[in-house]
């Protein structure tokens, strides 16, 4: 199924009725779940009629999918100054940004957690996926100019794991569990970056004088 809306708006008033159905769904998604939410409830909150959202969105699933895109294009604009300043940082400093990004993003955006939780396989268009991993491995190769470009994909990929691996189990766990989730994470990372990139913490500073 597409992630697309069924019907890309022409006009001004359209895209605001677009993003005003994708706010009332995220608002109800976050509020009751993924599966208890309905395509007439989010009608009605909207102030609009069910022909009128059908007219945007075959189903619900469609408009999961249409956070979810929104979702990642945003996460990946917090990440973008990260990757650039990434040639000054630490191992440390830039495996607690890059997950303290995500998580952020979570807690502002609580109908994501419940949309990775919900039964739903979203998939992102692969040349966009791409772009991602070659900006992250970019970055490590700013940091390590040594690696090729072999080695900087596959740590990009690992990180982006990473990334997925910490966002599962936040989306699972409870409040008091959820910073020892990403406490751990960030270790983990650290250790990797430090075993794949060559340059100590020290150089980087060194760099930065």
């Amino acid at each position: 199924m597409s992630n697309s809306p069924r019907v890309e708006p022409q006009q001004e008033r359209a895209t605001r009725r677009l993003a005003n159905f994708l706010d009332v769904a995220a608002v109800l998604f976050a509020e009751i779940g993924y599966e208890a939410a309905t395509m007439t409830a989010i009608a009605e909150r909207s102030g609009s009629g069910i022909g009128t959202l059908y007219h945007y969105f075959p189903d619900k699933q469609s408009m999961a999918f249409a956070l979810l895109s929104q979702y990642s294009q945003t996460i990946e604009a917090h990440w973008k100054p990260l990757m650039e300043q990434a040639e000054t940082l630490s191992h440390t400093a830039f495996a607690e940004a890059f997950l303290e990004r995500i998580t952020e993003f979570l807690r502002e955006r609580p109908a994501c957690l419940q949309l990775l939780a919900a039964p739903i396989r979203f998939s992102r268009d692969p040349t966009a996926r791409r772009a991602l991993r070659v900006a992250i491995a970019n970055a490590f190769r700013a940091k390590d100019p040594s690696l090729t470009n072999e080695k900087a994909m596959l740590a990009a990929n690992i990180a982006l794991q990473m990334v997925k691996g910490v966002t599962t189990l936040y989306a699972e766990a409870g409040p008091r569990e959820k910073p020892l989730i990403v406490a751990e994470y960030k270790k983990a990372l650290t250790l990797y970056l430090g075993s794949v990139l060559s340059e100590d913490e020290r150089s980087s500073k060194e760099r930065r004088r």
